[in-house]
């Protein structure tokens, strides 16, 4: 929450040094039509300085409160544009956007694929749990369905899997599904409208914790890039904040937004669709989407 308060600052000093220069740019017009010297008109020397000093003070503080009022309230970031299409952030609930239209969702999963939600395996506070939940709440699909969906797009694509077995001590879950596959594997799931991207991002450790390496990151981000941004027909797609929650990653939640964001303008020749991070509303105390 403090790194939020100080990047909101800092990016509130920069906005209003650009309000500050156009107030007095605005104001140098102003006083070639009307004759403003009568202001500072003084015969002492020390309160001419002085009156000169406050008035610029009053400019600055003013530019700083409407930059800080400006980037609190702001809902949405465009972080860069290539060609026709854009890379953005926001605050929201990915959950919103199904069924608004045809779209992607991104949705981080376990290498399992896992599809139960009992907490035993997928919490239902994470987006894995959010996300499936709302399909079978809803009666989208059923989880003999999903599953059939989510294994014909692994298989299409010819990744393999392999059986971990229900032995905790020896890897494996005693639980779920248990074929492993590779960090990264994607799976592709038509419902409606939106095309859901399981993208394997953890490995279920313990039988209870989710867990990615800095390494299993940045294959994640590369396979987004490479096979979601590609496959998603050109619509719109929703991401997460991608591993917010993980265990064993060296960054805050903020440092994986810079991080996310700067991977992508460097992979930006693949966009073929724009692309919106969605930041959960109640951490918007915690990650700043300047």
């Amino acid at each position: 929450m403090k790194g939020n308060k100080i990047h909101l600052i800092k990016q509130s000093f920069k906005l209003s040094c650009k309000y500050f220069f156009s107030i007095l740019s605005l104001l140098s017009l102003l006083a070639t039509f009307i004759n403003i010297t009568d202001i500072y008109k003084s015969n002492n020397l020390i309160n001419h300085i002085f009156k000169v000093i406050i008035t610029f003070l009053v400019i600055y503080i003013l530019s700083f409160v409407c930059a800080l009022l400006y980037y609190y309230f702001k809902r949405r970031v465009i972080y860069l544009k290539y060609n026709r299409f854009k890379v953005s952030g926001t605050y929201g609930n990915i959950l919103d956007y199904i069924g608004a239209s045809k779209v992607n969702l991104i949705v981080p999963v376990n290498s399992c694929f896992d599809t139960k939600i009992d907490d035993s395996v997928i919490s239902t506070n994470s987006l894995h749990g959010k996300v499936i939940k709302f399909l079978y709440d809803n009666n989208l699909v059923s989880q003999t369905e999903l599953d059939k969906k989510i294994k014909r797009s692994l298989r299409e694509q010819n990744i393999s899997s392999v059986n971990i077995g229900n032995d905790v001590k020896k890897g494996g879950k005693s639980v779920g599904n248990y074929n492993r596959y590779p960090i990264g594997s994607t799976a592709f799931v038509d419902i409606g409208d939106v095309r859901y991207h399981f993208i394997a991002l953890s490995i279920i450790e313990n039988n209870k914790n989710a867990i990615t390496s800095d390494q299993d990151y940045l294959i994640v981000l590369n396979a987004i890039v490479d096979n979601c941004f590609r496959n998603s027909n050109g619509n719109p797609i929703y991401i997460p904040l991608v591993g917010s929650g993980l265990s064993k990653l060296n960054y805050n939640h903020q440092q994986q937004l810079e991080f996310m964001v700067k991977y992508f303008m460097l992979r930006r020749t693949k966009l073929i669709s724009d692309v919106e991070i969605v930041i959960r509303k109640e951490d918007r105390d915690k990650i700043s989407i300047l």
